[in-house]
């Protein structure tokens, strides 16, 4: 099954010599869960092509003696490496229905150097424009399997509101999953102001 979806992955990205980047940025957080203690950076990409969109991000967590990864209070390099990586083909290419215009047929792959965090795939679709003019939204209905684990399901939402205010531009993002797999379901969600 990984080899498939490796030979999926390559096949895609030969697909995309006209992608053009829409944004790339560069986040570093701290995280405020009970006995969590460390920094993440964040390093988080878009882009367009003819096809759809690409979305990708790494999560590097640093260590903290506070939680018991590192010997010092803070250390140089990395606790924890986690990425994800989305493909987004637009169904309004190949359909002209006016419903299909706002989905999208997603393939993604989510990995980490962790033992206690399984590479998973990940195929469905997402609609765009759930919340209207209002905000920037979309949500994932996806199958999920996970290595070693039955196939299961996720909900994703993902959410950007930019404004201004006392001079200054704001922003209000993030994102939740809803997942299930052999251990229960899940709920995680990081919104950003």
């Amino acid at each position: 099954m990984r080899r498939v979806f490796f030979a999926l992955l390559v096949t895609m990205i030969c697909w995309t010599g006209n992608a053009v980047p829409q944004y790339l940025n560069i986040q570093h957080h701290f995280d405020f869960g009970k006995n969590r203690y460390y920094f993440t950076n964040t390093l988080e990409g878009l882009a367009l092509d003819d096809w759809g969109a690409w979305f990708g991000f790494i999560d590097v967590d640093h260590r903290s003696s506070r939680n018991g990864t590192g010997t010092k209070e803070w250390q140089l390099g990395a606790q924890l490496i986690y990425f994800e990586l989305n493909r987004y083909f637009s169904l309004a290419r190949w359909f002209s229905s006016p419903f299909l215009q706002k989905w999208d047929f997603t393939i993604q792959y989510n990995d980490s150097d962790a033992e206690f965090i399984p590479y998973a795939y990940l195929v469905g679709f997402s609609v765009n424009q759930v919340a209207g003019r209002w905000m920037d939204a979309h949500l994932e209905f996806l199958f999920r399997k996970e290595e070693g684990q039955k196939p299961g399901w996720q909900l994703t939402g993902v959410w950007f509101k930019e404004w201004h205010f006392l001079g200054h531009t704001w922003q209000f993002l993030g994102y939740f999953d809803w997942w299930k797999n052999d251990f229960g379901k899940f709920f995680m969600a990081e919104p950003q102001l």
